[in-house]
């Protein structure tokens, strides 16, 4: 498939990385960092906030993937098709 014929936001960029995945977890961290050098006011328990924040993130994103995977392969199918 040529790039001519690729429609952006409806089909995956052809060619695309295969391991996109595996930025989830330095994209959590850097907006961990971020978001914890903004918020707190003194940064006595700056690092251990950040790995803290950095796992809720991970957990809660594993857990909507696992939902909506069970939606999608479970609930979704037992739907009438009328």
């Amino acid at each position: 498939m040529s790039l001519l014929a690729w429609i952006p936001l409806v089909e995956p960029l052809p060619g695309g990385i295969h391991g996109w995945w595996a930025w989830v977890v330095p994209m959590v961290v850097g907006v961990s960092v971020t978001w914890k050098a903004i918020r707190l006011r003194t940064l006595d328990r700056y690092w251990p906030e950040v790995f803290r924040m950095s796992g809720q993130l991970l957990v809660g994103m594993a857990a909507l993937a696992a939902g909506l995977m069970l939606l999608v392969r479970v609930v979704l199918p037992l739907l009438p098709a009328d």
